[in-house]
């Protein structure tokens, strides 16, 4: 049983609806509620459309908004009952604001499939997002940062619609928000040293094309980054953000699935273990995805290496899951940074060798501060080049190739 809004006129002036003689009249403070619970939108799955202007509109049919029973109001009705029928005739808690199209589909056309069940179900979840989008303060607006490159082989995805949801209710993105620095259909292969090449070049510039600017007009409070791409590229878009107060630098997880937080599980923890060699060349190993063997080490860069380590105990690539977790890493990194340089001195190059996750890896080019840290060289890990290989430097004069 549904009850048709295409003569209501509270949304302008407050005037009940007139029912259909046939039908039981529900009452306007009840249409209001349905109305301010759903936003004015279509409370079926899916859809979501704004009905506000069906609502308002003054031609006789063009109103395609509904308010729709779930157990209708007659006993013979889609999911009618002899006893729930008339008790909830008028009970907002079995009222959906719907459009004309989702209307017929489960109260004519396919009834069978939906069930009371069903669209209790759509409508608790549109009202509750509704309430959790309603309730966020303005200041909790924040810029976003998406930036995508292949690994290896594999395509990187990173769906707004996917970070939107993450980032609710904490923060939302505000309008006009969106800096896109992806970059696709390179035709280059990770190997090349081309690849690094343009892929960088591309990133610092989209950097200062798209976001430096708008810093520099105060435009841009708050920043959300959303990474999936090769360590070293990550590393880079760190650095280039590391002069920004206010970030915050998300992980993708693979259990659960997304990039929302999971604060409830086990802190990570991670130990530092220094180098005993003196010798000029330095290595870092970041060792908090996986292990990272010596040999991988001597390999690239010769027997003669003092060699130090930042491992988790429990090494894994869904290890970073918290906050807490990505600040401990970054609080650890910057201080074995400051110990390789009081124990080599200030003219070293500290050779990096990363297993990290990807926000890990925004966060080493964030902490590394160029007037107080060695110079980074950024090494990928690439099985068609044998090994680790250097990819580009970071240095005091703005991390430039190598």
């Amino acid at each position: 049983m549904t009850i048709t809004l295409k003569s209501i006129e509270f949304p302008v002036s407050g005037v009940p609806a007139k029912a259909p003689k046939s039908r039981k009249a529900i009452p306007i403070a009840v249409e209001r509620l349905i109305w301010a619970r759903s936003a004015g939108r279509c409370q079926y799955a899916g859809c979501n459309k704004s009905l506000i202007g069906d609502a308002i509109s003054g031609t006789e049919n063009a109103s395609g908004a509904y308010l729709a029973h779930i157990v209708s109001a007659e006993p013979d009705g889609p999911r009618g009952d002899p006893v729930l029928s008339p008790r909830l005739a008028k009970d907002p808690s079995n009222l959906m604001l719907v459009c004309d199209v989702h209307h017929r589909v489960f109260d004519r056309d396919k009834v069978a499939e939906h069930p009371t069940e069903l669209l209790m179900e759509m409508k608790r979840r549109h009202e509750e997002r509704i309430r959790t989008v309603s309730a966020i303060d303005e200041d909790l607006g924040s810029h976003v940062i998406r930036y995508a490159a292949s690994i290896g082989p594999n395509e990187a995805h990173v769906i707004e619609s996917d970070l939107k949801l993450a980032m609710l209710p904490e923060r939302y993105p505000v309008n006009d928000g969106w800096m896109n620095l992806d970059v696709v259909n390179l035709p280059y292969a990770d190997h090349e040293q081309e690849y690094w090449r343009t892929h960088l070049r591309n990133l610092r510039d989209g950097f200062r094309d798209r976001i430096r600017g708008r810093l520099e007009r105060q435009e841009i409070k708050r920043l959300t980054v959303f990474g999936l791409a090769p360590i070293p590229l990550l590393v880079e878009l760190g650095r280039l953000t590391s002069d920004i107060a206010n970030v915050e630098v998300r992980q993708l997880l693979r259990h659960p699935k997304g990039w929302r937080w999971d604060e409830s599980g086990e802190s990570m923890a991670v130990a530092v273990s220094a180098a005993t060699a003196a010798v000029p060349i330095v290595a870092l190993k970041l060792e908090i995805s996986a292990p990272i063997g010596d040999e991988r080490i001597h390999k690239a860069l010769g027997p003669d290496v003092a060699i130090w380590s930042v491992a988790a105990s429990k090494p894994h690539n869904d290890i970073v899951r918290s906050r807490d977790d990505l600040a401990a890493f970054a609080e650890v990194f910057r201080g074995t940074l400051d110990a390789i340089k009081t124990h080599h001195g200030e003219d070293i190059v500290v050779h990096l060798f990363s297993a990290v996750p990807v926000s890990a890896a925004v966060e080493i080019g964030r902490s590394w501060q160029p007037k107080s840290h060695p110079p980074l060289r950024v090494y990928d890990q690439n099985r068609t080049l044998g090994g680790f290989v250097p990819v580009h430097d970071i240095t005091s004069n703005n991390g430039a190739n190598r």
